[in-house]
């Protein structure tokens, strides 16, 4: 669709310029909630810093470990064509599994060593996850990426004529824009369990669990190969069974404890 932004006669990747506008937004929307309750934000800002660097490195790590049979076969090129060999590896390629976990990996670290409770800085931060991955989303969709398998007859479909990754000239169903319209929606949702005092800890279950049934019942729309399979199932899939798996019995736990907890 847009594989590339010109801006001032030097092209850029989308989906790159919509990750930067997510992260923007996840930002603007964490600041705003702190100062809204009267937060100095500057200290508990770096913990979304934290998370996006987090988020970055887990996203590629677990991308390349993905590609590694095929990635140790282009080494050679790292030094034959270092511009080929980025725009394959460096330059996209990002699974957003290895970034969550990346990104809750830092964020646990630097509330441990700055000894920041996270039920207070979670529930303002948790919300901020899933809006910066609808961003994500739709520069997978204008990049092509992540892309459906065929539409079935009868159901719309977005059939890509400049992809570099996507095939041209087949209508595929448009699941990034499922995704990001999914995304959108839990944002809302963890945004008003927020407001009505659910704590960081409850948030983030909830977000885990919610988006680990989208995901799994979504990647069987998927026609990318390159998210790797292990026989039925997608990498993406089994995550999404190992997370449910410890994450379930956490939430329906803590219903149990804080059977009081604030309702929509």
């Amino acid at each position: 669709m847009l594989p590339y932004w010109n801006l001032g006669g030097t092209l850029f990747p989308t989906y790159s310029l919509l990750t930067l506008l997510g992260a923007a937004a996840a930002w603007l929307y964490f600041h705003r909630q702190l100062k809204a309750r009267g937060e100095n934000p500057g200290r508990t800002e770096q913990a979304f810093l934290f998370g996006v660097l987090g988020a970055l490195v887990g996203a590629k790590f677990l991308y390349l470990l993905l590609q590694l049979p095929q990635l140790l076969q282009d080494l050679p090129l790292l030094a034959a064509d270092p511009a080929a060999f980025s725009a394959r590896y460096l330059s996209g390629g990002f699974v957003f599994y290895g970034g969550l976990f990346g990104a809750l990996a830092a964020v646990w670290l630097f509330c441990r060593r700055r000894k920041v409770p996270f039920s207070q800085l979670g529930a303002d931060l948790v919300p901020a996850v899933p809006l910066f991955h609808t961003f994500g989303r739709v520069g997978c969709f204008l990049a092509g990426c992540c892309y459906g398998i065929p539409a079935p007859a009868g159901w719309p479909g977005v059939t890509f004529r400049v992809s570099p990754v996507a095939p041209n000239g087949v209508a595929l169903l448009p699941v990034q824009l499922y995704e990001a319209a999914g995304c959108l929606l839990l944002f809302l949702l963890l945004h008003r369990l927020a407001r009505r005092g659910w704590k960081g800890e409850a948030l983030l279950l909830v977000y885990l669990a919610a988006y680990a049934l989208f995901r799994f019942a979504l990647e069987f729309l998927r026609g990318d190969a390159a998210r790797g399979m292990w026989g039925v199932f997608s990498t993406s899939q089994l995550l999404a069974l190992v997370t449910l798996a410890a994450v379930l019995p956490l939430l329906i736990r803590h219903l149990r404890t804080y059977g009081k907890q604030p309702r929509l």
